[in-house]
């Protein structure tokens, strides 16, 4: 069964069209988001980790420290909402 990841489009891409994850507000958005498109937890941390752009900050706080265990669908974000903040702070990194 293919997941419906639409809500994908809007979120910032490098130039390689790894999805842009260098904090830890956008990591916790997108992977709720996940888990509500029925994602388990293992699954949307592969996707992630295949998929994205991370920081060392994200990658120690959030994956190596097992936060991402906590997170859950029900925190999420609408899609868009999440998609814009994490546009707005990437073009505030830059």
């Amino acid at each position: 069964m293919e997941k419906d990841l639409d809500f994908l489009k809007k979120f910032p891409r490098n130039r390689s069209g790894l999805y842009i994850v260098y904090e830890i507000y956008t990591f916790d958005n997108l992977f709720r988001l996940l888990l509500k498109s029925d994602y388990r937890h293992e699954e949307a941390l592969a996707f992630i980790l295949a998929n994205c752009s991370l920081s060392a900050v994200v990658f120690q706080e959030r994956i190596h420290n097992c936060m991402y265990e906590n997170l859950v669908a029900e925190d999420a974000l609408c899609a868009e909402q999440a998609a814009c903040q994490a546009q707005m702070i990437y073009n505030l990194m830059e």
